[in-house]
């Protein structure tokens, strides 16, 4: 796939606005969650004098869209802006303890040069499990997922250049894996009330041979909510770490101990009756954007963030 350009800056200028009506034209779910942080398993808070069944915190748990403007501290070329656009469709009905969505993620950045190339978007299709045990969540509990996932940036050409270092521009990358994560829910409790414990595991058979032994095929992830607010301006405030377990490539501009143990730390906040937030990020870690993986990149990003998902049968 040839990387898409962008004309001029008027055009420009309506891709922004589209990408943002995008976010702003689709509720949230019933749930009616607050637009927050882009990891799996630190949800909005529901209101406080609404008992939530688990079906509702899942819905809540859902990742999160979001448009930013990336201020790079380091290892991250410039940038107009950058989008993670999730729409998460419920492909089962809610007759059981099970939730299945399918989500067709799409991670797209626009650089700051001529023409404005949008190269190499990041392909993140994924099919997930939820499921639980119980239906209500007056008391602490967990409840599971289990995911297929597949990345790629839809490219065909070599992945190495011929000094050895990655091709960005059309390098192709690619891998399939697999997420299991477990969620205890504190529920009515502000502080650390919602997380989650993820393993991430790419077999080296479902991957681009040129990345073995490369990207970091074993993964263990945490993340938390520090603290969550409901209310006119319901917010949240949470933290993921996540450790590379396995060999991986050391980054062009940084050790790899910086690298093997990225750091996110993520706000937003939805004013009352507006159906997107206000969004901040800070990111340090091994860069997430496909086969630029070679790169350690540290990055402050600011934006707004808003659900894309379908109703989910809320009713046994």
């Amino acid at each position: 796939m040839s990387q898409l350009q962008i004309a001029s800056p008027v055009t420009r200028a309506l891709g922004v606005s589209l990408l943002v009506a995008m976010i702003s034209a689709v509720r949230p779910c019933s749930a009616d969650p607050v637009p927050g942080p882009a990891v799996p398993g630190v949800p909005g808070v529901p209101p406080e004098d609404h008992q939530s069944s688990l079906s509702e915190i899942v819905h809540a748990n859902l990742e999160r869209s979001y448009v930013a403007y990336p201020f790079g501290i380091t290892g991250l070329d410039p940038l107009i802006f950058e989008a993670d656009l999730v729409p998460n469709f419920s492909v089962l009905p809610r007759s059981w303890h099970v939730a299945l969505f399918l989500t067709p993620k799409i991670i797209l950045r626009m650089f700051a040069e001529a023409s404005a190339p949008v190269r190499t978007p990041s392909y993140m299709p994924r099919l997930t499990t939820f499921f639980w045990f119980g239906e209500s969540a007056t008391h602490p509990m967990a409840y599971f997922s289990a995911a297929f996932l597949h990345h790629s940036n839809g490219q065909s050409g070599p992945f190495y250049n011929s000094d050895g270092s990655h091709n960005h521009d059309n390098g192709s990358f690619g891998t399939n894996y697999f997420e299991f994560a477990v969620y205890p829910v504190l529920r009515n409790r502000p502080v650390f009330g919602w997380n989650s414990i993820t393993l991430e595991w790419h077999p080296p058979p479902f991957e681009n041979s040129a990345q073995r032994a490369t990207y970091g095929n074993t993964r263990l992830r945490l993340a938390t909510t520090i603290y969550a607010s409901s209310g006119s301006f319901a917010s949240d405030f949470s933290v993921g770490l996540t450790a590379i377990l396995s060999e991986m490539q050391k980054p062009t501009n940084a050790s790899t101990v910086l690298a093997r143990f990225p750091i996110a730390v993520k706000y937003a906040i939805r004013p009352p009756s507006i159906d997107v937030g206000l969004y901040a990020a800070y990111y340090q870690g091994q860069d997430y954007y496909n086969i630029w993986y070679d790169r350690f990149i540290a990055v402050l990003q600011v934006g707004i963030s808003g659900n894309l998902s379908t109703d989910l049968d809320l009713n046994p």
